[in-house]
Parts: C-alpha cells; structure tokens; sequence
C-alpha cells in the first residue's frame, strides 16, 4: 500500500507548527511542505482553498497586522480579506493540512488525526476498501453470478 500524503502550509520558524508537522511524519505520513514566508499562495490558490468555508476559520487573529489593519472591528468583503491574506501571508493562521479532500487549521492534533486516520498510537489507520460493509454492494455482485 502507498504511505498516504498530505499537504502542510506554514510559516516561519513556529515552534507548535515544528510539533505538528513531526507528529504528523511520525506516523508514517508524507509531507508536502509549503513554507508562505517562502512561497506565498495566490490569490486563485488561497480563494480555493476557502472555498465554501466561513474565512474567519483561515484568519489569525494573533498578526499584528490584524488589529492593525481594524480586521479586529470589521471584516472587509471576502475579496478585499483574501487580497490582504495573500499580501501579508502573517493574516493566515497556520498549520494548514490539506488531505485530499479534507483540511484543518491549526495544531488541534485531535482534528489532524481524524482527517488523517492517525490513531492514538501515532500509527496510520488501515484503509477500509470503499464497498466494505455495503451489504447493497455484496448483494448486487451475488446476483450477478
């Protein structure tokens, strides 16, 4: 079986995000690591990956530049918000871990292991096949016989 991947968006030299990320290759997962300091996302790439959710999630409140843009009083329109994240890649809370389709922001390892499949032993979940359990399933390919 192929050892599962996972993309991991940061910054700096964060010490909880240095926490995050070995727990993560600890338990056997790959790491595409994309430093935002380094490599900035887009604007098409941070619109995306918001995508449907509410943006407050992707926010850090704790920049300076938050409060020292007013983000603290008042959220400007989805566009104006996205163009600041992608010129002060410090408005973008961090970790970001993006599975294929899943993601969570920040550290709560809790949320990480669930969308990764890391169970409390640090180890990676066996995958169950995609029809397992489907009893529907089975039946559909018994008659077929």
């Amino acid at each position: 079986m192929a050892p599962r991947r996972a993309r991991f968006y940061s910054w700096g030299n964060d010490e909880r995000c240095k926490e995050v990320m070995k727990f993560i290759t600890d338990a056997g997962i790959l790491l595409d690591v994309r430093d935002m300091e380094k490599n900035p996302l887009t604007y098409h790439e941070l619109d995306s990956m918001i995508g449907h959710l509410d943006i407050k999630h992707f926010l850090n409140s704790l920049s300076k530049s938050y409060s020292k843009n007013g983000l603290d009083k008042k959220l400007p329109a989805r566009k104006e918000l996205i163009d600041m994240m992608v010129a002060d890649y410090t408005l973008i809370r961090q970790p970001i871990v993006r599975s294929t389709r899943l993601l969570t922001i920040g550290c709560d390892k809790k949320k990480i292991s669930e969308m990764l499949g890391i169970n409390a032993n640090g180890t990676v979940q066996d995958r169950i096949p995609d029809n397992a359990g489907n009893r529907s399933s089975n039946r559909q390919r018994a008659g077929a016989r």
